[in-house]
């Protein structure tokens, strides 16, 4: 999904060193980063992107070496990419095509995956549904890697994909994993608000204002961020101050902030992003004659599964990676790490669990769980209702109130997954889904409740200054039916 750069310190625009990536890592996470994985990250990053390079993903060059740039946060231009708007699906291009030519790796579709298979308080596979006939799979497995992404589904304007649900969290906690620093939902500060855009990506923004210094402009057409042109304020500095300006009355007719590009000439704009002018002209959009509205939106989640060095669960033989994993980035995730997150650490926890296969007898599963009974329910109308729950009352700006009442609705919804009929059953995907978006959305509400202070993408209104003694990390688990931090 990602469009656009990825964190790393090659050094091919600028001098550099995993150990600066690392500092500005630290600065941005705002004091709550796990420093073992933040530097895992900083520093096998360079090793996994030129090994990428070897494989022909095609980034970007200029006179020879790689291209960088200097995304906010940074100190320097370290961010490499492949083209603005296309980073992302050509990562995940790459790494399909090395898998493809691996004749041992077995890859299966439409199975949905319901629960790990624990046996002895370790991790021997999962159980799944097989969605075209409703049959019940076992996938037995000598080690398990957890890699499904994030949260931001739960709220009702997110850039990501349709399953990020938080399925992989909801997995992990019920078989007996922790969580970490559920709170911290990034919130990307400019993502599209209007006019409408179809068939582009909502946070396609950021580039634009990297090359050409977009103006982010309150409703008297006043600049509000004190970045003198240059647009370095970290995501939750940004997301705030927009946020701060429509509270104040000053937003946007949409409830955001303008963004214009007015200043720049058409040529300008053509020799920066070429057809994708040509994208925004057919969806009416003329940026050398008109502003466009942006507004926060759900993007990313600092929080997840607890794991050490070696990507390794509180559950044995329990791994995982990516934005699945929690601490990394602390309270605040630095411009450009998702994909550096997710390569680095899905090689650690590839190694790591293939040597711990290599010495372990292959299970077998004996048991299977059980399902409840189906309530009378809407779940995907109860899904949306989540979603604007969410939105309203764990979102950018927090407060005791408002939380508590996400947390009255959010018990009012149904934890169990029903049986799945024969067939394909749809109805039974979104029960599926409305459980583990309940369980994981209390989580986060609960955690935000506890965490009396501002710091990063968490923002309490009525705690709005940092306090040093919460400079600490929140840790959930589920015993019974009960989440307790900790």
């Amino acid at each position: 999904m990602a469009q656009m750069t990825v964190a790393v310190a090659v050094g091919e625009e600028e001098p550099d060193h995993w150990e600066h990536h690392l500092a500005d890592t630290l600065k941005a996470g705002r004091g709550l980063c796990d420093p073992a994985l933040s530097q895992l990250l900083c520093e096998d990053g360079p090793a996994c992107i030129r090994e990428m390079d070897s494989w022909g993903i095609g980034w970007a060059r200029r006179d020879g070496h790689l291209s960088q740039v200097h995304a906010p946060g940074h100190d320097r231009k370290r961010c490499v990419y492949v083209d603005f708007l296309n980073t992302g699906p050509a990562v995940s291009k790459t790494l399909r095509a090395r898998v493809q030519r691996i004749a041992e790796i077995r890859r299966i579709g439409d199975v949905l995956v319901t629960a790990l298979a624990i046996e002895d308080s370790q991790c021997i596979g999962a159980h799944g549904i097989h969605t075209s006939s409703g049959d019940a799979v076992a996938i037995a497995a000598k080690s398990t890697i957890i890699a499904t992404g994030g949260l931001t589904r739960l709220y009702a304007r997110s850039s990501a994909s349709v399953n990020m649900g938080g399925d992989g969290y909801a997995l992990a906690l019920r078989a007996g994993a922790k969580l970490v620093d559920m709170e911290f939902v990034q919130f990307f500060p400019i993502g599209h608000l209007a006019p409408r855009l179809v068939g582009m990506d909502p946070i396609m923004w950021d580039p634009f204002r990297y090359k050409l210094g977009g103006r982010l402009l309150n409703a008297a057409l006043t600049e509000f961020l004190p970045e003198e042109g240059k647009y370095i304020s970290a995501r939750d500095v940004t997301t705030y101050a927009i946020l701060q300006e429509v509270e104040a009355g000053r937003g946007s007719p949409h409830g955001g902030a303008w963004l214009s590009f007015q200043h720049c000439s058409e040529s300008e704009l053509r020799s920066a992003f070429g057809p994708v002018i040509d994208r925004l002209a057919a969806n009416g959009i003329d940026l050398t004659r008109q502003s466009i509205e942006v507004a926060p939106i759900a993007h990313y989640h600092m929080g997840g599964i607890r794991v050490d060095a070696e990507m390794r669960t509180d559950v044995p033989h329990l791994f995982a990676a990516g934005e699945a994993v929690g601490g990394a980035n602390g309270a605040n995730r630095l411009s450009g790490n998702a994909i550096t997150e997710a390569v680095a650490f899905g090689r650690r926890a590839g190694t790591r669990a293939a040597a711990l296969a290599a010495k372990t007898a292959m299970p077998s599963i004996k048991r299977v769980p059980s399902h409840g009974s189906r309530p009378a329910l809407n779940p995907a109308a109860a899904i949306v209702e989540l979603q604007r729950v969410m939105n309203r009352d764990v979102g950018p700006l927090r407060t005791a109130a408002g939380l508590r009442r996400a947390l009255a609705h959010i018990d009012s919804l149904p934890r169990e997954v029903p049986a799945p009929n024969a067939g394909l059953d749809p109805e039974w995907i979104d029960f599926h889904d409305l459980a583990s978006m309940r369980l994981v959305a209390e989580c986060v509400t609960r955690a935000a409740l506890e965490r009396e202070e501002s710091r990063g993408a968490h923002q309490r209104e009525d705690f709005p200054d940092t306090d040093h003694a919460w400079q600490r990390h929140q840790a959930i688990l589920l015993q019974g039916e009960t989440c307790k931090l900790g």
